[in-house]
């Protein structure tokens, strides 16, 4: 195989680098934004939001890592962290072994206090930018992409 048949063309290494930057710059406007409206960061969000919506406020350690595509090191310590502060909860698990995350009290009331300006956030610096048809679009794109990923995935499973 020849070296160019492995280089990617110009309009792709475009569309990858464009991608990339929007997707960091949204990310960490998002994490200010959060910041100036909540005691939540950005990662506290991604836990509460993933646990505070599941069946009785709870998700498996292992769900939850897989969800969050997190390390369970780097799960774990955050964790801890968010324990600390009393806005989640570890159980043993129901009928199986492992740990389960509970959102406490405080947690999904954080979790509710912060999502309204979060999800205005979202639609300012996303939703409003798209034209019609495009959301729709996009979501197919992001489907057929993550589905030829390699390894555990959260549609995938282990």
């Amino acid at each position: 195989m020849s070296t160019d048949e492995r280089r990617l063309a110009e309009q792709d290494l475009r569309a990858w680098a464009s991608m990339r930057l929007m997707s960091r710059q949204i990310d960490a406007q998002l994490a200010r934004r959060l910041a100036a409206s909540s005691p939540l960061s950005m990662q506290d969000y991604d836990v509460l939001s993933s646990v505070a919506a599941s069946p009785d406020r709870r998700m498996p350690m292992k769900d939850l890592m897989l969800h969050l595509q997190w390390s369970y090191s780097r799960l774990s310590h955050h964790v801890s962290r968010m324990e600390s502060r009393g806005l989640v909860g570890r159980t043993p698990a129901d009928e199986r072994s492992g740990t389960d995350v509970i959102a406490t009290d405080h947690g999904f009331a954080a979790i509710r206090a912060a999502t309204g300006d979060h999800l205005r956030a979202v639609r300012e610096y996303f939703a409003d930018v798209l034209e019609p048809g495009e959301a729709e679009m996009l979501e197919r794109l992001s489907r057929r992409i993550l589905e030829r990923l390699p390894g555990p995935t959260p549609t995938r499973g282990w």
